[in-house]
């Protein structure tokens, strides 16, 4: 018997048909799956760095010789070097696969192939290479001017394995034609004289333009009018002309990206249609909208230099509405970047300059909400409302609806922060009315955050909803920084309402992503806390950063306080408990994440036993207006009026009164967890007072609601004291 192994490309069986006879079996090798590519990738070059391991992965396409071939021309080019015994990377683990073209050995390989395709096949795939990654049969036929012979060489293509069809049911491009190999692709392409190519990709362009609605496929047209300027010969006198239609086209394709929330992506192309212009104006236009783009898309330190750098063209071109403007945007970065010093060196004096100068509206409404925001964060109400209410009144002279709705929103902000809650909540309603009307999903996903910290301390089922909404349409508008705030709501409430699980599993998804040092620190002081309600591990305290931003530091202060008490070193946490009240009162007075923050200060003071600290801590709620106070401050306003009264000794009629008022209340405004504790903290107080069979159903209904939402960390400490009492009752 005579085994006979022979491999052969599926096109042997159509010309000897007889060789896939009845003795003979046919078995397919199909490309090899990402895991074992990348086994076969370890084992040519060991200590990649992932990215370029599965760049390597990815650009073999699981074809094994076109890994080999690869990594055989890096070699070649000393990017990849032997080293006691094995090849690796020259420069560490990274590989420049993109400077990298079909290897030399690869490429022949490919085009011996390509050349033994008829004229009609080679005629296709040349076109075909040319109109990119994936194509349509009508894209083939229209610079081939060839129906039946586009058929034919389509199915002999898809039979030799050369192309195929998208069938993924997913994929945008379902049912378009693709290379089964990119490098294919790549050596059909580079067998085309640069005439050949700029002819096709003009005609490509050409046919795009006749069948793209609206700016739908600007971007591939532009790529084609570029990449025909590629190709132009030096004589060719239609380069500028291609070039200006294509900066035209990538700057249609940047609006279309900012207008779908893709901010990114619009930064990308606006920094792409940038570097096709000769006129400065518009490369500083360009500069402007590339760094707003940034700022969106959260990329701050970028913005920083290209909307100073904008600014500072428009200056030199003698526009100074628009460097304000640019301004503005710069002063907005570095707000975000936790610089609020230069945010308001950036935009005041430019507020200055440009205030009352005709046709500035836009520039000083920029310029006022930074100067307004920035002061916010310093805790200095008194200007930041001033400053709305000054861009309010520009933004009803030009009567931009957007503009009235953001600087009503900023108004409303102002109010919270001074002790106007309902003032703040009908103006932002307001402004979020304005928003949905005119379609401004960045305005709108602002309101919606600050909906959402309004009724923080009054209504967590719409705290969530707001917050809900307000991440949804933040991520469709691709204003990075309003999710990241939004997010922080979101778990907040969930925290409040004491749905533990859900607020570590949002928290754990979004801190990745969160690129604000201070909502870093504020997921963070959240996570803290559900860490230890559930009994796991708390998180390290991050190092201590200076920051003039007053909600900088409050944060900061409950991460220190939070760890000092789970320590044990109940005087450091006084300590800052004290010096933290102030900062909370400046940033936010008794509105907004109060209601998160105060327990934990006064839960410090009340350790410490140190009742003077005490009663400082809930003196700002004891001298409140009865207005002013929400429904969930004022629950534990009286939680912690009873464990005061106990601590102090005081009447125990009193003791009892706050505390059941407390329970009550916190059932109302739904804070699960709190009420629990307050259920506990009033039956060991029963208990203490000789009232054991009082405090039982208390702390009986205590650890149900412990073991419902997984508080599985209160649950010990309860345990724990209950065992402490048993042993001494014995």
């Amino acid at each position: 018997a005579i085994f006979v192994l022979a491999l052969a490309r599926p096109e042997l069986l159509e010309r000897r048909p007889s060789l896939g006879g009845r003795r003979a079996t046919v078995m397919r090798l199909d490309p090899l799956d990402d895991d074992a590519m990348a086994l076969l990738v370890d084992g040519l070059v060991a200590g990649l760095e992932p990215e370029s391991r599965a760049a390597l992965v990815d650009r073999a396409e699981g074809v094994p010789l076109f890994a080999v071939e690869t990594v055989r021309a890096l070699i070649d080019r000393d990017a990849v070097v032997p080293r006691e015994g094995r090849y690796v990377p020259a420069d560490g683990g990274t590989l420049d696969l993109d400077a990298l073209g079909a290897p030399a050995s690869l490429q022949a390989l490919v085009a011996a192939r390509l050349d033994a395709l008829t004229p009609d096949q080679k005629r296709v795939v040349a076109v075909a290479s040319v109109l990119g990654a994936t194509f349509t049969r009508e894209g083939l036929v229209a610079l081939t001017g060839d129906h039946s012979g586009v058929d034919e060489a389509l199915e002999s293509l898809q039979r030799k394995e050369i192309l195929s069809v998208q069938q993924d049911r997913f994929a945008a491009d379902r049912g378009q034609f693709r290379f089964v190999q990119t490098v294919v692709r790549q050596v059909a392409y580079s067998m085309q004289s640069r005439r050949d190519r700029k002819l096709r990709h003009l005609a490509a362009a050409s046919h795009l333009s006749s069948v793209a609605e609206g700016s739908e496929l600007a971007l591939v047209i532009a790529q084609h009018l570029l990449d025909a300027v590629d190709t132009s010969s030096t004589g060719d006198t239609d380069v500028p002309e291609l070039t200006a239609r294509a900066r035209h086209l990538l700057e249609q394709a940047a609006y279309r990206a900012r207008s779908l929330g893709s901010s990114a992506e619009a930064r990308r192309l606006f920094e792409s249609a940038g570097r096709h212009v000769v006129d400065p104006v518009d490369r500083a236009r360009l500069a402007f909208e590339s760094g707003r783009s940034a700022v969106d898309a959260g990329a701050y330190a970028d913005a920083l230099g290209m909307l100073r750098s904008a600014s500072e063209q428009h200056e030199a071109l003698a526009r100074p509405i628009d460097a304000g403007l640019a301004a503005g945007w710069q002063a907005l970065a570095h707000l975000w970047s936790n610089d609020v010093s230069a945010c308001a060196l950036v935009a005041q004096p430019w507020w200055d300059r440009l205030e009352g100068v005709l046709g500035a509206e836009q520039a000083l409404i920029r310029l006022g909400w930074a100067i307004s925001a920035s002061a916010v964060t310093r805790g200095d109400m008194a200007t930041a409302v001033d400053y709305a209410n000054r861009a309010l009144r520009y933004a009803e002279a030009i009567g931009s609806q957007s503009e009235i709705a953001r600087s009503l929103l900023m108004v409303g902000v102002g109010y919270l922060s001074t002790g106007a809650p309902e003032t703040a909540r009908t103006l932002v309603n307001g402004a979020a009315r304005l928003a949905r009307q005119g379609d401004r999903l960045d305005v709108l996903s602002n309101c919606l955050n600050n909906l959402a910290s309004i009724q923080l301390s009054r209504d967590l089922v719409e705290a969530e909803q707001a917050a809900r909404e307000g991440i949804e349409v933040a991520r469709r508008s691709g204003v990075a920084a309003q999710v990241d705030f939004t997010t922080v709501n979101l778990v907040t409430a969930l925290w409040n309402a004491g749905r533990l699980a859900d607020a570590a599993e949002i928290a754990d998804a979004a801190m990745p992503e969160v690129s604000l040092a201070m909502l870093q620190n504020a997921m963070l002081g959240l996570r803290y806390r559900v860490a230890e309600a559930r009994g796991e591990p708390v998180p390290e305290l991050p190092d201590r950063e200076e920051s003039e931003d007053a909600t900088f530091q409050v944060v900061w202060l409950d991460l220190a306080i939070q760890r000092a008490l789970h320590d044990g070193d109940i005087a450091l946490a006084a300590q800052l408990a004290d010096t933290s009240l102030p900062k909370i009162l400046d940033a936010m007075s008794i509105d907004d994440d109060f209601v998160m923050l105060w327990p934990l200060v006064v839960r410090a003071a009340l350790s410490s036993g140190d009742l003077a600290l005490v009663d400082r801590m809930l003196a700002p709620v004891e001298g409140a207006a009865a207005g002013v106070l929400s429904l969930g401050v004022r629950a534990e306003w009286h939680w912690f009026r009873g464990a005061a009264a106990a601590l102090r000794g005081d009447d125990p009629a009193r003791v009892e009164a706050e505390f059941r008022d407390g329970v009550e209340r916190l059932d109302e405004f739904g804070a699960r967890g709190m009420a629990a504790q307050a259920r506990e903290d009033l039956g060991r107080w029963l208990v203490g007072q000789g009232r054991a069979a009082e405090a039982e159903p208390l702390v009986a209904a205590a650890r149900a609601t412990y073991h419902d939402i997984g508080a599985e960390g209160w649950l010990a400490k309860l345990d724990a004291w209950q065992s402490e009492r048993a042993s001494v009752e014995r």
